[in-house]
């Protein structure tokens, strides 16, 4: 897949479309309260994960109970260990990744 600036996409976007996006981001808020998932498929306890975000316990287990927890936190964690977080937004004739 192709990396497609947000800036080349996004003025040309119909406003059918532009409802997609929108109803991809709910879905997304939605998808990304699993934090304590992810956090447990890394094998990571929450003490390993408040080191790695430079924050408490407590905290962590906050971040966890929320619905839509911080993409920069999400972010952190994946690249912690060694990966990259993408979003991508999928139309029935093409997938636009959104930069972060």
């Amino acid at each position: 897949m192709t990396d497609i600036k947000y800036s080349d996409w996004r003025p040309k976007l119909t406003p059918e479309e532009e409802r997609e996006v929108a109803e991809g981001v709910v879905a997304l808020k939605r998808q990304i309260s699993l934090l304590k998932a992810l956090r447990e498929q890394l094998g990571l306890s929450q003490l390993e994960l408040s080191e790695i975000l430079e924050t408490t316990q407590s905290n962590v287990s906050k971040m966890e109970a929320k619905a839509d927890p911080r993409l920069s936190v999400i972010r952190k964690l994946v690249e912690h260990q060694g990966g990259r977080l993408k979003i991508v937004a999928e139309f029935p004739d093409k997938e636009l990744e959104l930069p972060l």
